[in-house]
């Protein structure tokens, strides 16, 4: 992590909306500043009402995608390699690059919807698809639909576990991926679960 989780922190409470747009936009387009532990604590601002539900959200929202769109412009105009050669000094490893390159090959635009539900790999999303020369529509399509979803969730969590906010972050950092798709998958079927019910009442009509 480039920075520090205590200066993160800090940064968040002394200046709050700005905060919250700068970190989440450099997140965006390269650094790897944790977004699971930014977005609680916006969650835990609005609980405390130190700032507005919906300017706390729509700041991290916009702040994602302007970034996500940054990083798509990097990507398309100067390839991967550059990226490859010089992240590690971000904290980035080959690895998640190579993994990264494997699923846009696999899902291809697909893979800037879910990438954005994952930690780590979210910061150079939108570069690797920059890289490959993606449709920058439906990009920003899928990218916009993903983080809507993960900020989403993971303001909401913050504001609902309010003091122990910071539970959700220990949890994505000894757990990882797996615990976050989990989460994730939880959240839909909190938000859908009328629409699903509704759906599995007409099949059973059926």
């Amino acid at each position: 992590m480039i920075f520090g989780l205590d200066q993160i922190l800090a940064f968040l409470e002394s200046n709050s909306y700005s905060a919250i747009f700068v970190l989440m936009f450099l997140e965006s387009v390269i650094l790897p500043i944790p977004s699971e532990v930014v977005l609680p604590f916006t969650g835990f601002l609005i609980a405390i009402g130190k700032i507005n539900p919906y300017l706390g959200f729509s700041d991290a929202v916009i702040a994602s995608i302007l970034g996500s769109l940054v990083g798509f412009l990097l990507g398309y105009f100067l390839g991967i390699e550059i990226f490859m050669r010089y992240s590690k000094k971000l904290g980035f490893k080959d690895l998640e690059y190579e993994k990264g390159i494997n699923w846009i090959k696999k899902y291809g635009d697909y893979f800037a919807f879910f990438t954005k539900l994952l930690p780590a790999i979210r910061s150079i999303a939108g570069i690797i698809c920059g890289a490959f020369k993606m449709d920058i529509k439906k990009f920003i399509a899928y990218s916009s639909a993903g983080v809507l979803i993960w900020s989403g969730f993971l303001v909401y969590t913050g504001y609902y576990l309010s003091n122990n906010w910071e539970a959700i972050a220990n949890i994505f950092e000894k757990a990882g991926v797996y615990v976050a798709v989990i989460f994730v998958l939880f959240f839909l079927f909190y938000i859908f679960r009328n629409k699903i019910a509704s759906i599995l009442r007409m099949n059973k009509k059926k």
